[in-house]
Formats: C-alpha cells, sequence, structure tokens
C-alpha cells in the first residue's frame, strides 16, 4: 500500500508541477496492476482534462463519482467537463450533488446555471445565479449572466441593477456591458448603447463576440433610422460569423439543407400523398402545427395564442428529430408512401414520447408544435397526423428575408444560410417552392394567417385563429403582453413581442433596397404569388 501512496503522490506532484502527461502515465500503470483504484482513477481524470482530452476524463471521472457518491470535487469537474462537450443534460446530476457541498457550492452552481441556460431553462438560470450571488455579491460573472437572462426575461430594471453592479466591479466585463447597452438601446437611449458598444469593439474582442456587438450596433442604427450604418454593422457582423464560427457555413445535406429540400421537393413530384397507402389510424390525437419562413411573426402568434387558457404551445423543439431519421434519410423515403398502420402508430407514439419530455398541457385540449420550418416537412406532418390543423405565418418576403439577415440566431440548422442575403432569399426561394407544392397536395385544414394583417387588426386575425382551433373566444388573448411577462421566450423576438403592437417594419425594406441587389429579384416572383404589392 504504501508503494501505492507513493505512486499516487508522485502522480500528483506531476500534476501540480505542470505535467498532466506524466501525471496520466503514472496512473494508468498503477490502473494496470489495480484496476478500479478510484484515486487513480480521479487524478488521471483530472490530467485527461488538462490534456484536453474531454472523452477520457469524462469517462474516468464518471467512474469515481458512481464509486464514489460524495466525491463532489469528481462531481464538479465531471459536471463542468460534461457542460463543457455540450452534454447539458447529463451534466445536472453531477453539478447538483457538488452544489451540496458548501467548499464548491459556489463553482458547482455556476456551472449549473450555464448548463440550464443552454437548455433554455431560463427561469431556474436566473435562481441559480440568485443563490450565487447570496452567497457573494462580488461573483462578477454571475453578476453579469444574471443581468442577461434578465434583460432576456424582459425584467429591465433587475437587469440593469445587476449589469451596473457587475460593471462597478469588472469595467471591462463583455456581457455586462452588452447587456447594459442592449437596455439603453430598448429604452429609447440609442446615442448612449452606440457610445458604449463602440469602446467594446475599441477593445479588440475575440471574432465570435465582435459579431454580437457589431450585430447590437447594427440594431441601433436602424432604430436611429441611419440604414446605410445599420447595413455596414448586419454585414459586418455576419461575415465575421461566417469566417470565425465553428457552424457558419450552412449543411446543405442536413435536414434543413437546400440539397435535402431539393430532394424533397423530387421525391414529391413522384410520390404524391394521393398514391399512399391509406392505413392511416384514427385521428384521435391531432397536434396544431404552427410554421412559417423565420420572421414571419410566428413567435407572436405563439405568445398570443399561449395566453389562450386551453392552448399550450411547445416552442420550437425537433419533435420529428427521430421519426425523420428513420422515415426521411437514407432509404427511408422509398418506404414513407407504404406505411402501415402499425408503422404510423410508432411513429405517432416516438413523437408523442418527444413531445411528452417537453410539454405538459396539463389537460388543455390544444397543444401547438411551434417549429417555423416544419415547412419543409409537412409532407411528414400529413403522414403521421392527417387530421392536424396547420397555422401558417406568411410576411412580405422581402421583409422576412432582410429580418433573417439581420437577426442574431444560435448557428444550427438552416440559420447560417442567413449569413449572407443572397443566400437568405435563395433559401427562402426554395422553402417556400417545396411548402407550396406540399401545401397544395394533403388535405389537412390549413390557415393562413398574414403578419401584417395580425398587427394591424391584430383581435380579428386571433378571433379567426381562435375559432380554427375550435375554442370559444378568451379576452386573456388579448392581454398576451402582460401574459407574457411571466413566460420564458426562448426566440429572438423576445424583445419585440411584449411591445405594444406597431407597424413600422411593415416595408423596412424599402430603407434597404439599394443593398439588396442581386437576392431581391428572386424574391420577385413570390411578392407575387402572395398578392404583396411590388416596387
Amino acid at each position: 500500500m504504501k508503494d501505492v501512496q507513493a505512486q499516487l503522490k508522485q502522480a500528483n506532484d506531476r500534476l501540480q508541477s505542470g505535467d498532466p502527461y506524466g501525471c496520466q502515465q503514472l496512473c494508468t500503470q498503477l490502473l494496470q496492476e489495480q484496476p478500479g483504484l478510484l484515486p487513480a482513477q480521479h487524478l488521471r481524470g483530472i490530467a485527461f482534462a488538462r490534456l484536453g482530452d474531454t472523452r477520457n476524463a469524462i469517462d474516468d471521472l464518471s467512474r469515481v463519482w458512481t464509486g464514489q457518491p460524495t466525491n463532489y470535487q469528481a462531481a464538479l469537474g465531471l459536471g463542468s467537463l460534461l457542460r463543457q462537450a455540450d452534454r447539458f443534460e447529463e451534466a445536472l446530476e453531477p453539478l447538483r450533488a457538488a452544489s451540496r457541498q458548501p467548499e464548491h457550492e459556489a463553482n458547482a452552481r455556476y456551472e449549473l446555471a450555464r448548463c440550464l441556460t443552454r437548455l433554455r431553462r431560463s427561469n431556474e438560470a436566473i435562481e441559480e445565479y440568485r443563490l450565487i450571488l447570496q452567497l457573494s455579491t462580488e461573483h462578477t460573472e454571475a453578476a453579469a449572466n444574471l443581468s442577461m437572462l434578465l434583460e432576456r426575461a424582459n425584467r429591465l430594471d433587475e437587469a440593469r441593477d445587476w449589469a451596473d453592479h457587475a460593471l462597478a466591479a469588472s469595467p471591462g466585463n463583455l456581457v455586462a456591458g452588452l447587456t447594459r447597452a442592449t437596455l439603453d438601446r430598448r429604452t429609447g437611449h440609442t446615442a448612449e448603447a452606440i457610445t458604449r458598444l463602440e469602446t467594446l469593439l475599441k477593445g479588440d474582442p475575440a471574432p465570435l463576440n465582435k459579431s454580437i456587438i457589431l450585430n447590437q450596433l447594427g440594431q441601433c442604427h436602424d432604430q436611429a433610422a441611419q440604414w446605410d450604418a445599420a447595413y455596414q454593422r448586419f454585414r459586418q457582423s455576419n461575415d465575421t460569423l461566417r469566417a470565425h464560427h465553428p457552424h457558419g457555413q450552412p449543411l446543405d445535406f442536413g435536414s434543413y439543407g437546400l440539397n435535402t429540400i431539393d430532394q424533397l421537393r423530387n421525391w414529391l413530384k413522384t410520390q404524391p400523398p394521393a398514391s399512399w397507402t391509406d392505413d392511416e389510424l384514427p385521428d384521435s390525437i391531432n397536434p396544431v402545427f404552427l410554421v412559417g419562413f423565420p420572421r414571419s411573426g410566428t413567435t407572436l402568434m405563439d405568445q398570443a395564442l399561449s395566453a389562450h387558457p386551453e392552448i399550450e404551445v411547445l416552442e420550437e423543439h425537433e419533435l420529428f428529430d427521430t421519426v425523420r431519421q428513420q422515415w426521411v434519410e437514407g432509404y427511408g423515403l422509398q418506404k414513407l408512401p407504404h406505411m402501415n398502420a402499425a408503422e404510423i402508430q410508432a411513429a405517432r407514439e416516438n413523437y408523442m414520447d418527444e413531445r411528452s419530455v417537453r410539454c405538459n398541457p396539463q389537460g388543455k385540449s390544444v397543444v401547438i408544435d411551434k417549429l417555423p420550418l416544419n415547412l419543409v416537412y409537412l409532407f411528414l406532418v400529413h403522414r403521421l397526423f392527417p387530421g392536424s390543423p396547420i397555422l401558417f405565418m406568411l410576411r412580405d418576403p422581402r421583409d422576412a428575408c432582410l429580418s433573417c439577415y439581420f437577426q442574431s440566431f444560435d448557428l444550427q440548422g438552416a440559420m447560417p444560410y442567413f449569413l449572407d442575403f443572397n443566400d437568405t432569399t435563395n433559401y427562402y426561394d426554395r422553402v417556400m417552392s417545396l411548402a407550396t407544392e406540399t401545401m397544395a397536395c394533403i388535405d389537412n385544414p390549413l390557415l393562413t394567417l398574414r403578419y401584417e394583417n395580425l398587427v394591424q387588426d391584430f383581435e380579428t386575425c386571433m378571433r379567426s385563429a381562435v375559432s380554427f382551433l375550435g375554442l370559444e373566444w378568451h379576452r386573456d388573448v388579448l392581454d398576451y403582453r402582460r401574459i407574457s411577462q411571466n413566460r420564458s421566450i426562448s426566440t429572438p423576438s423576445y424583445q419585440q413581442v411584449v411591445q405594444p403592437l406597431y407597424n413600422r417594419s411593415i416595408g423596412r425594406w424599402k430603407h434597404y433596397r439599394q443593398h439588396m441587389e442581386p437576392g431581391i429579384n428572386k424574391l420577385g416572383q413570390w411578392v407575387d404569388h402572395f398578392g404583396y404589392p411590388g416596387e
């Protein structure tokens, strides 16, 4: 045992002296001699982490924490590594365990809050940051991140207080500075916001942070009617992301990629729904689908419908992901027209299982799946739920595309197409081609609502939507802004939907007409097709 202890000390000394490779070698040798020796496993896990070998580090620390559930240091290390590996759900349990140990509580809660933020569980993340700041008001990063989440939750006064608190301790804190600039812009202090952002820009931030600052500057200049300056900043932001973000280039063969869309269009022409087997089951379950090209008013519709006491809206989750892998990717498309009743039932159950993980409608009579780009998969909606109603939000193609180009999205799925305006208009053309062709050959109940009508005659549009869903009108729908204050809104529209309805975004594209060539020409056919006025 003395030899083992001496070897463990030697391995730890290597680690502490900055030689993780030597530590890892010694621990590996020890584990070969004594498999399952947890102290060696723990040291090796830390060494792997410092060497950048996250997979092996997670494996070692997971074994340690399983064998020693009260080893809170291992739990914290494991949770932190899982968070770094984007395995946010898995990270929660070890981090919660580590937070029970006073020595590790602040660090564990900080990691936990970061995971909850990425899981779009903002209210829980806010509470974790509050607990950290109860332990120490000097935790600047917790204060900055709390201010950011409070701003996104539209709790502006609290957000300002915590941003100022963080900036008082650390004037150069980027998160707090960005949040403070956003608050300035949102409260009409545009010049002050621009000054803050220009100061942050002079600090030579990392490329991804620079892109955020540039986008914020674009929003400020747009708000100040400085159209050329706004477009320049949005373009610089997007160009920076395209060049430096690991997902800055679109995946044409992804689930929402252009090649996939073209493949689906060609397939639909040869396999129209009228030729499919009709073994569908009785429509005992008919979720509602809310779709539309991004930035076409789906979030406004979501918030308004959510205010109705009988409606639950599930916001932007990939509930069809597993079904799509089985029945669309690879050779699935060849089999989809010939699905039998048992296969349809199994696919439905998979969808409903995915939904139940994220949604508890608690007896509400209508559950709405809001994912705008389910536009691409309306044929799959029809195959599994032929009686499901579809709400289709429509907006002037020029305004929709410009808004996508100006928006700061998480770069997943189709979002990288919106980093270039010509790519954006090309993507709109291909998506709408598939969507309109699909709508023409399926018989799901369909209601098209225009964004322009929604903001100009809100009550009439919402009455149409509620009636379409087979529900009685409820006055809370008109009070959605107050009710939205208590909801977490995870889409980029969180700032707009809590404002009074406005129509200044209608025809916004006209301010940027000179910057929109040649992509805007591709939209002409859709402007005509949907009956929007020409130039």
